[in-house]
């Protein structure tokens, strides 16, 4: 099953890259969207420190003759303590991205896999991003995610609301 997913991610990559430089071609397009925070707190004379990084990438294709997108995210996201653990997803992603150079786009991604450190393994969960982009040289955007990753063989659930800049490179 594993397999599958890879194969199956690979193959939405590949096809990005091929229809792109199809002639039907309306734009295709890489999104990085950035995340950072970071608390610190003093308890009893104790103090303690906690950040987390979080960057998604993602590539899609825009279907001529409108705002409908299909494409694949990338996404890593490093929360600190006492110690580091990493969560790395990835998945597929459609939706709607309005056809001008700035407006509002909404994504949403299937993670086909998710790995919470090294104990929760064989994760899935889902991502919806509500997004504006601005017209800029490069396009900035703004986005605010809805993310839930379940690690049902585990019976574990999280799930995060986070604000994201980030950029657009069209090609």
């Amino acid at each position: 099953m594993k397999t599958l997913k890879h194969y199956l991610t690979s193959l939405v990559f590949l096809g990005i890259g091929f229809v792109s430089q199809n002639a039907l071609a309306e734009g295709s397009f890489a999104k990085m969207t950035f995340a950072y925070s970071s608390h610190e707190s003093t308890d009893a004379g104790t103090s303690s420190k906690t950040s987390r990084l979080l960057y998604d990438i993602g590539a899609y294709y825009k279907f001529q003759g409108g705002g409908w997108v299909l494409g694949a995210l990338y996404q890593n996201d490093a929360y600190t303590s006492t110690d580091t653990q990493n969560r790395t997803s990835y998945g597929v992603s459609g939706g709607y991205m309005t056809p001008r150079e700035s407006g509002v786009y909404f994504l949403g991604t299937y993670f086909i896999s998710s790995k919470l450190g090294d104990t929760y393994t064989e994760g899935t969960g889902y991502q919806i991003d509500l997004g504006y982009k601005f017209p800029t040289k490069i396009p900035v955007v703004l986005q605010i995610s809805y993310k839930m990753y379940d690690y049902s063989k585990f019976d574990h659930k999280d799930t995060y609301i986070d604000p994201q800049f980030g950029f657009m490179i069209m090609f």
